[in-house]
């Protein structure tokens, strides 16, 4: 005499296996996509920190030039040693004894940039 196996004990079928195949590889995908964004996110950030510190850099050049010969000028990729893929920008407005400064230093091709302003006077 044969003994039956229930189906309770008969394991899983295909249809089990698929899904949950399904699930757990939508699940990767949906963490992989997060790992993805949160790099681009920090390289983002560590790009626009060399910005900022470049900007200082050039601000603090400005403010140690005499007031006459502070005047627009507009740098080139590979100007900076450290960061060849950033340059700057120098937009100076004289409103009669007050300099208003735009600095900006541009990064990705120039799709991406930081900008600053200050305004110098003539003591």
């Amino acid at each position: 005499m044969m003994k039956r196996i229930r189906r309770a004990q008969a394991g899983l079928g295909m249809l089990e296996v698929f899904i949950t195949t399904f699930i757990v590889i939508m699940g990767l995908l949906v963490v992989m996509s997060s790992f993805v964004a949160i790099a681009k996110s920090n390289r983002h950030s560590e790009r626009m920190n060399a910005a900022m510190s470049l900007a200082r850099m050039e601000m603090e050049r400005v403010r140690n030039l005499p007031y006459a010969t502070i005047q627009s000028e507009t740098g080139v990729y590979g100007e900076y040693a450290e960061h060849p893929d950033y340059r700057h920008e120098l937009v100076v407005v004289d409103n009669s004894g007050v300099k208003s400064i735009i600095l900006r230093i541009y990064f990705e091709n120039d799709r991406r940039r930081a900008e600053f302003t200050t305004h110098v006077t003539n003591l």
